[in-house]
């Protein structure tokens, strides 16, 4: 029989975004908002949806090197990387899935 968890029971880490993604962020949401308002609109929104599971689910991503952990960005061409510490979770940035290295933390 599987076990349910009420959200009071979910431990909730805040996420906090580092300054590199939220320039990031930005410039990807600017590039796109020059092609189409509502799509920037859109990736705005599902990358702090995600950000808002991740604080209930940190584990969901898949683990990467250095103890990092990458999600896909709802149905946009970029992964949300980011660590998971005792107390909350770094995001540490968005990567476009196309650059042929992965994303670099600095």
């Amino acid at each position: 029989m599987a076990t349910t968890l009420n959200d009071d029971e979910i431990k909730i880490k805040p996420a906090i975004p580092s300054l590199k993604c939220e320039i990031m962020l930005n410039n990807a949401l600017a590039y796109l908002a020059k092609r189409s308002l509502k799509q920037a609109r859109i990736m705005n929104n599902q990358f702090y949806e995600i950000i808002s599971i991740l604080e209930k689910f940190p584990g969901i991503g898949t683990m990467c090197e250095n103890g990092r952990r990458k999600i896909k960005l709802g149905k946009f061409r970029y992964n949300i990387y980011y660590r998971e510490n005792e107390d909350n979770i770094d995001i540490l940035g968005i990567w476009h899935t196309s650059r042929g290295t992965e994303f670099e933390e600095q």
